[in-house]
């Protein structure tokens, strides 16, 4: 197929074509695609698309153009900028800038992997772009002037971007709260990362931008620390949650003992579980780590994070550079030109693992990877298909054993019992003579007599009466052994 017919058979998205797949979550999936205006000129776009099953639930579709309605008026170099914001025949879709590189997530397990941690100044630099991308958003205004008092609330290592460039980027704002949000959220429902969940907004209250500040504080934590903060055992999200509301937080000194005082000092009162006692703002909190970068503490340029990215991270980012210049073609392709659908290639082979960072004993860092939480529907229906054939073997056995029973059981016994005869006025009648099964005459009787003559006597009458059932001792019942193993009691 020419590299032209491949173009024209790609999925388009408004006015913009999807080259591959890059993830996909509860909500919506994000594709890489590109914008063709010239010969020679193009972008390339991240595209996040609601998932077709949802665009019938108003409440999923109010949910998405309410993050499209507070990241359109996000400007700031620390947040993913979106660029465009559109429905057509599949469905609502939001295009924003594409940020090469990897989720800090990716950053912690592939230094965990290698039994390293993340270097305390790039984590205190990424900790400082966050905390700026965040700030920008908690100072959002409407046409009014007025706060529109955004909290992200999912604030995670999932959704934080660390680009080729070595500035971090905040994103996914699909369940920030806003005061002029067209979906309310509903009591009793929890929205975010449980591990990273303050404690507030894990019992359901009202939060503000202090519950940002803590999930930047376990964070910070896990990057200085290399471990999880809060995790239940098998990722158990009912102990995951004792832990953020009762939990003790350990001190990021009592993980790491070499970590700057001033460092596990910012970290803990980020952490404090009292409102009051916590940072008020992200910049309060960003401030408090600069003066500590004047007090002896090491924060790493952009440049110097953009290295330790390509140090680590190179290979994988080339890999997916190699795969996204296979999927471009060299021709542009007209808006207007009618497309057929395909299913865009997933970028599985380059893409981030499902990976958790967790200390080892005896290291300084280990690494597991991360189980599912709840059976796999594959698990369960192998499962039932092991209990049907289970069933299916019992009922097997049971009729073979009834049927080597009826062929085994020995045929029933009649005898024959003469009747008292008129000449003898009745009296005792003989002993039962035996009968053969296939016919009903007797074995050995009176002989017939001769027709014709009339002096032969009558022919007695008879009835059968059955014979008492014995079993023959084919098989014999012995007890069962002391040792009590013995699982059948009966044997040859």
């Amino acid at each position: 197929m020419s590299s032209e017919s491949s173009v024209t058979r790609r999925q388009k998205v408004g006015r913009y074509e999807i080259l591959a797949e890059i993830a996909s979550g509860g909500m919506a999936t994000v594709y890489l695609g590109r914008l063709v205006t010239a010969p020679g000129f193009e972008r390339q776009v991240a595209i996040k698309k609601l998932h077709p099953h949802l665009e019938r639930q108003k409440d999923f579709v109010e949910m998405f153009l309410d993050e499209a309605r507070i990241v359109a008026r996000l400007h700031h170099p620390n947040v993913v900028q979106t660029l465009e914001c559109g429905a057509d025949e599949g469905g609502h879709f939001l295009v924003m800038d594409y940020v090469e590189g990897p989720t800090l997530a990716k950053m912690l397990a592939k230094a965990a992997g290698m039994g390293e941690r993340i270097p305390t100044s790039v984590a205190v630099r990424v900790a400082l772009d966050a905390l700026a991308g965040l700030h920008a958003a908690h100072e959002l205004t409407g046409e009014d002037g007025r706060l529109l008092n955004v909290v992200h609330r999912d604030v995670s290592p999932q959704n934080i971007l660390v680009s080729v460039d070595g500035i971090a980027r905040i994103t996914d704002f699909g369940v920030a709260r806003a005061n002029e949000r067209l979906a309310v959220t509903r009591t009793g429902q929890l929205k975010g990362k449980l591990s990273y969940m303050a404690p507030e907004q894990a019992r359901g209250e009202p939060t503000d931008r202090r519950a940002d500040v803590f999930a930047m504080g376990v964070i910070l934590w896990e990057m200085l620390t290399g471990r999880r903060l809060f995790r239940g055992k098998a990722d158990s999200e009912a102990e995951t949650l004792t832990k953020v509301l009762y939990g003790e937080i350990a001190r990021v000194s009592a993980v790491h003992p070499e970590i700057h005082p001033l460092l596990d000092a910012i970290c803990a009162q980020a952490l404090e579980r009292p409102l009051d006692a916590r940072y008020a703002t992200c910049a309060d909190f960003a401030e408090a780590l600069e003066q500590a970068a004047r007090g002896g503490v090491e924060v790493a340029t952009h440049r110097e994070v953009a290295r330790y990215v390509e140090q680590m991270h190179g290979e994988e980012i080339a890999q997916r550079r190699a795969v996204i210049r296979n999927l471009r073609s060299p021709g542009s392709i007209s808006p207007d030109e009618p497309t057929a659908a395909e299913t865009p290639p997933q970028l599985s082979s380059v893409s981030s693992a499902a990976l958790s960072y967790e200390a080892s004993p005896g290291s300084k860092v280990g690494f597991t990877p991360l189980l599912p939480a709840k059976p796999t529907a594959a698990f369960r229906g192998n499962g039932v298909l092991l209990v049907a054939l289970g069933a299916a073997l019992v009922v097997t056995v049971a009729a073979v054993g009834v049927l080597v029973w009826v062929v085994m059981r020995p045929p029933p016994v009649a005898v024959v019992v003469p009747a008292a005869s008129a000449a003898t006025g009745g009296g005792n009648p003989p002993s039962p003579m035996p009968v053969s099964p296939s016919s009903s005459l007797p074995l050995a009787s009176t002989p017939l007599p001769t027709i014709g003559t009339s002096s032969a006597p009558a022919i007695p009458s008879t009835s059968l009466v059955p014979a008492p059932r014995v079993t023959p001792p084919i098989f014999k019942k012995v007890p069962v052994g002391d040792d009590g193993l013995s699982s059948n009691p009966y044997r040859r």
